[in-house]
């Protein structure tokens, strides 16, 4: 029998364990908030479209360090320990944070500049990529019969970084020349940083779960994982990490295709974050309806709606521009994606064995997330210029979702090979 955590000693493992991935989203959203400032700081170019695919090309390239540091801070997380990888990653993710606030401009050195913002991107992947699967897997392991539950709050992480950095990116427009004379942008990354030290701090008192010690005990070497739920976690993301960064993606796209302004279009980001943090409990609740029964069809019923409301989505920003459509397209998705992004860490937790749970969940979030992701801002831009048509993102949601639903499919189908995953807590 596995001895469940106290309440409170619960509440302060999914705190510490959600720290990270709440440090991650922050400095991702900064990052896409101004896109445009980061562009004109680092980014040589003629036009600002041509700096603004350099700003996203930096940004996506970044995230193909994340199935690197999967690996082999995976297998950190496998042999030494959930824990220890934690707060090698969150070390990492901080360093990165403190080095994009203080990197000088290309005005000053040149070709350097972005060569430095590119370092920073990769080092910052490379410690995601560890990052979100020894930390998932440490909820999970201390969660038996609870483990979707638990790893929503990796999601619900993502909801208070989000309403963290809209607004202090919102808080930061309204001084568009920097504040005390410093980059916006920097000083959004320099509160990054900070926040890595608090994480460090919440981190230095956590332990492995008893299961995840008592299968070290047994052997050292982890259990080897089929590259087969490798490649279905890595689907199982498309859609929620596309939807994602279209949240993301929205500032730049409101003041580059409706000329709108910074701060309006930051303000119903913010508000969306309001709304989600409100709509947190049902998140939950469908958490526990997928623990109780392991049921994935309002999962599958969430994606086919995603699919359905794309293109009409971006039809209707397109004839009715303004804040208040800006800010029921993203609301929209949100709710809808509802049923799907609630279970979705748990659901793929499960599909690894325990000791190999750490490199394998690590390796398939971290492709899913580098391909589509990363790439997804790159790919909005390069439609819009491709196409000219602004409702032309859609097309992307769309093949994302098909992709979202064959993973679903066969993770039942992986699931149902195996033994009840109760059985190894």
């Amino acid at each position: 029998m596995v001895m469940q955590q106290s309440g409170w000693a619960r509440v302060k493992m999914i705190a510490a364990a959600s720290a990270g991935n709440a440090l991650e989203f922050y400095d991702f959203i900064v990052y896409g908030f101004f896109a445009n400032a980061l562009a004109q700081a680092f980014f040589p170019g003629h036009d600002q479209t041509s700096r603004l695919l350099l700003t996203f090309g930096a940004f996506g390239v970044s995230f193909f360090a994340r199935p690197v540091g999967a690996l082999l801070l995976g297998e950190l997380a496998d042999t030494k320990g959930r824990a220890f990888c934690m707060i090698v990653a969150v070390c990492l993710m901080s360093f990165a944070s403190l080095m994009m606030a203080l990197w000088p401009g290309y005005n000053q050195i040149g070709l350097v500049a972005p060569l430095g913002i590119l370092v920073a991107r990769l080092v910052q992947g490379f410690a995601l990529g560890g990052e979100f699967g020894s930390s998932t897997a440490l909820m999970i392991e201390h969660s038996a019969g609870q483990e979707a539950h638990a790893a929503s709050f990796q999601g619900v992480s993502q909801n208070v970084a989000g309403l963290l950095a809209t607004g202090v990116a919102w808080i930061l427009s309204f001084h568009t020349e920097g504040w005390f004379g410093i980059q916006n942008f920097r000083i959004a990354f320099g509160l990054g940083a900070v926040a890595g030290l608090a994480v460090l701090i919440l981190r230095r008192k956590l332990e492995d779960a008893p299961s995840f010690k008592e299968q070290k005990k047994v052997s050292l070497k982890r259990d080897p994982v089929p590259f087969g739920p490798i490649i279905i976690a890595a689907g199982m993301v498309a859609i929620g990490t596309v939807q994602t960064y279209l949240a993301l993606y929205l500032p730049t796209y409101a003041t580059n295709q409706l000329h709108m302004q910074a701060h309006t279009a930051l303000a119903d980001i913010f508000l969306l974050y309001m709304i989600l943090m409100a709509i947190v409990p049902f998140r939950l609740l469908f958490a526990r309806l997928f623990d109780a029964g392991q049921n994935s069809l309002y999962m599958v019923l969430s994606c086919v709606l995603m699919a359905a409301l794309s293109y009409p989505a971006f039809a209707i920003l397109e004839h009715w521009p303004g804040g208040i459509t800006l800010f029921c397209l993203p609301v929209l998705f949100n709710l809808v994606a509802l049923p799907y992004i609630a279970p979705l860490n748990g659901f793929m937790g499960l599909v690894f064995p325990i000791r190999g749970r750490g490199v394998g969940l690590s390796t398939g979030y971290s492709i899913g997330i580098a391909l589509f992701g990363g790439t997804a801002p790159f790919i909005f831009t390069w439609l819009i210029a491709l196409t000219g048509d602004p409702r032309s993102p859609a097309l992307y949601l769309i093949i994302a979702t098909v992709i979202t639903l064959a993973a679903i499919i066969a993770a039942n189908r992986e699931l149902r090979r195996q033994k009840t995953p109760q059985a190894e807590f």
